[in-house]
């Protein structure tokens, strides 16, 4: 098999891979099963494999060798030797000049671009006009942002000793050391960047697992990284599921009770129980020192649309917030009040254009909803749905069930053809759903309050601003929040009112890697990128001079 290794051509990228120093890899698939136990005759441990499926046909596309423990244990000691080296052997300049080179490739790379944005659609099953016009130039963005944020910060303060004219005392930023980075399989190409471009800027090495569903594009960053000039070994990709994760924290973990030369810190997102279980295994080794950590988790975030808004703009960043992505967006503000005076109108045109939408294969430039990651994401949206029909008994008066194609790949809608994509591509398995829209709910019930992760948006009324403020602020979440008013005090009084980490205002979902990140309550803990990332990525030290 081929290795993936510093010069390895970027043509590659879709042939089998060994990323230093893991011994897991992808290749083609061998079978349909969904995995299979081979025997490495190096070790004799047994070797997981499993398949990973193009979500618009339901067929195997390649198969993938999970990392052992074996392999876990290694890739934490060569990160510790590689991140000394990393910190110690490379100036600032240096570091910042190995992170501009990796956008500049990018950016001049026509092919870079394309592989990268292909494979992301292979396996989110994003619609690719997305990857192409948000991913790839945010990820631009972050590199660059980057590359030169720590030379324009401050990385210390000097300070008199009050009680002498001579003594003084200053404190400097350090490293964290080897960090571990856990990624979504919504967006794993803007994930695996933010999280692991800070953490090598400020001179840390990270051993970075991203979602067993969408494993490829940071394989093919951190042949990237490698080839910009990242040292070997500074990021390191581990593969599996997560029990392979939790293999992952457990042995870091214990590793750090026995070292001197790093901190550690845990940055993951993904749900909030999984989210729990990482606080957990991370501290359950008392006889270890306590590490940092950041988790962006779940949300069920509202949108609060009042009568003197602009109506067409609202429905249109409300269907953003609900549809975009195929509904697979943590921050998406799907419990949706309306002010009573315009519900109907609202209604009327949201169903109007989110009938418009066109549903079909990722890769086709038309599309604008591409399938569910997975069938197992797909039956849990069907089974949501069937939840809010049959137990909370609100009102499903738009889609909310399984698109299907006949043999020409047109769907039920007539609304998309799939244009040269012959190849093996027939949509009539794949996880395709239109959006389902419900009315009539309340607050209560189980669509309302629990995360679905897919296209189901709730629609409420609402009289008054203190009424809606409680009930938007009546959750167990905390990551996102909307507000459409052409009232600008109003605005802002609600924003300052509403309790969640990011809030916007006659607009949704818009980041900036210059922005901070956060969730609070069951969303999180923990701030990331600008200038927040300083404090994120380091630790601070105090030293005091007696002269």
């Amino acid at each position: 098999m081929n290795r993936l290794h510093r010069h390895v051509p970027l043509k590659s990228h879709l042939k089998s891979k060994r990323l230093f120093p893991s011994t897991s890899k992808i290749s083609k698939p061998l079978h349909d099963e969904n995995t299979t136990t081979t025997t490495n005759n190096n070790n004799n441990d047994a070797n997981i494999m499993y398949n990973l499926y193009n979500a618009s046909t339901s067929k195997i596309t390649n198969q993938v060798q999970m990392a052992t423990a074996d392999d876990i244990k290694q890739s934490i000691i060569d990160s510790q030797t590689i991140q000394q080296h990393w910190y110690n052997d490379y100036t600032l300049m240096q570091r910042s000049q190995v992170i501009l080179q990796i956008a500049q490739r990018i950016k001049e790379s026509k092919n870079i671009r394309q592989s990268l944005a292909e494979l992301e659609v292979q396996e989110t099953s994003r619609p690719i006009k997305e990857i192409l016009d948000y991913d790839i130039p945010t990820i631009i963005q972050a590199l660059e942002y980057y590359s030169y944020l720590p030379s324009i910060l401050p990385s210390g303060s000097l300070m008199p000793d009050v009680h002498s004219n001579h003594n003084f005392s200053y404190t400097k930023r350090e490293p964290i050391g080897i960090t571990i980075g856990i990624g979504a399989w919504n967006y794993p190409l803007v994930n695996a960047i933010m999280k692991s471009i800070p953490a090598l800027t400020f001179g840390n090495s990270m051993i970075y697992k991203p979602s067993e569903y969408t494993p490829s594009t940071t394989l093919l960053l951190a042949q990237l990284y490698e080839e910009s000039g990242v040292p070997p070994g500074a990021f390191q990709v581990i593969l599996g599921n997560g029990e392979t994760g939790k293999e992952l924290i457990e042995q870091y973990s214990n590793s750090l009770q026995s070292s001197y030369n790093t901190i550690g810190k845990i940055t993951f997102t993904g749900s909030v129980e999984t989210g729990r279980h990482i606080a957990v295994a991370s501290s359950q080794n008392t006889k270890t020192h306590f590490h940092e950590l950041n988790l962006e988790l779940g949300g069920k975030s509202p949108i609060i649309i009042f009568d003197d808004c602009n109506l067409n703009e609202a429905i249109t960043h409300t269907m953003n917030a609900n549809w975009y992505s195929n509904g697979q967006v943590c921050s998406n503000g799907t419990r949706v009040y309306v002010h009573t005076s315009i519900y109907d109108t609202f209604i009327r045109k949201l169903v109007e254009q989110t009938s418009k939408l066109n549903i079909g294969h990722p890769m086709n430039e038309k599309t604008d909803i591409g399938p569910m990651i997975s069938k197992e994401q797909m039956e849990k949206v069907l089974e949501y749905v069937d939840i809010g029909i049959n137990v909370d008994g609100a009102n499903l008066i738009y889609g909310g069930e399984r698109v299907a194609f006949d043999n020409n790949n047109n769907n039920q809608n007539g609304n998309i053809h799939d244009d040269g994509h012959d190849d093996d591509m027939d949509l009539s398995n794949g996880y395709f759903l239109s959006p389902a829209i419900f009315t009539d709910c309340d607050d209560n019930m189980r669509i309302v309050k629990e995360e679905v992760f897919g296209m189901l948006m709730s629609v409420m009324t609402f009289d008054d601003e203190d009424e809606v403020l409680r009930r938007a602020n009546d959750t167990d979440y905390g990551l996102g929040a909307g507000i459409f008013t052409n009232d600008i005090k109003r605005a802002h009084r609600v924003a300052a009112n509403l309790k969640a980490g990011t809030v916007w205002i006659n607009n949704y979902n818009l980041s900036q890697v210059q922005m901070p990140w956060s969730g609070i309550k069951q969303s999180g803990i923990g701030s990331e990128n600008g200038i927040d990332a300083q404090n994120s990525w380091t630790t601070q030290k105090l030293i005091y001079v007696d002269t």
